[in-house]
């Protein structure tokens, strides 16, 4: 469980120094959690309650159109999750979130993270940080979706994270890169070669 705690922390201290005393602040209200596999975690529809920080195991989003499923991203060890514009506006969602793996690590209530903002205010520095990084690679994410070709698409996510393809279904990875699972699986042989 230590250990859960100790990769949360380096996290947060990638974008902001906590002494001690402010760490077991922190510490305190981000709880253990466990989800199988399979679990909708967050239906579209419903509010976000928690936002969380996986220990092991992997997560999706994705919505459904016209009985297609859409995948937007895949989260997992050290990273952070939930329906995050849900979370931090307490509205409904448009999307879900669920578990592809037995899922486990840390989560904190919009309340329990609303009242370390008081108590802790370097948080609004790490979340302000955090926001940076999630609209700098919404705007990559957007740009690519947009402009590049599905070669394009494939070589970046095999750049930049070609340890995915060992975790995420390639079903999911080729609806993320907006491809059919045959045009995904062909350019993987490719890439192969």
């Amino acid at each position: 469980m230590e250990e859960m705690y100790e990769g949360l922390r380096k996290s947060i201290e990638r974008f902001t120094p906590l002494s001690d005393s402010t760490w077991a602040m922190v510490k305190a209200e981000w709880k253990p959690f466990e989800y199988d596999k399979g679990v909708l975690v967050t239906s579209a529809g419903s509010i976000e309650k928690y936002f969380y920080f996986i220990q092991e195991g992997l997560m999706r989003a994705f919505f459904e159109k016209n009985g297609l499923e859409h995948n937007l991203g895949f989260t997992y060890k050290g990273d952070y999750s939930g329906v995050y514009d849900s979370f931090v506006r307490q509205k409904p969602s448009d999307w879900n979130l669920e578990t592809l793996e037995d899922t486990s690590g840390l989560r904190i209530s919009f309340q329990q993270l609303e009242r370390l903002y008081i108590e802790v205010p370097e948080l609004k520095e790490w979340t302000f940080k955090f926001n940076q990084q999630v609209m700098f690679g919404l705007g990559i994410f957007i740009r690519s979706l947009l402009a590049d070709s599905a070669e394009e698409k494939f070589e970046r996510l095999m750049t930049q994270s070609p340890h995915i393809i060992q975790i995420v279904p390639q079903k999911h990875l080729a609806s993320y890169l907006g491809m059919t699972p045959e045009t995904f699986s062909r350019m993987r042989r490719k890439w192969a070669t």
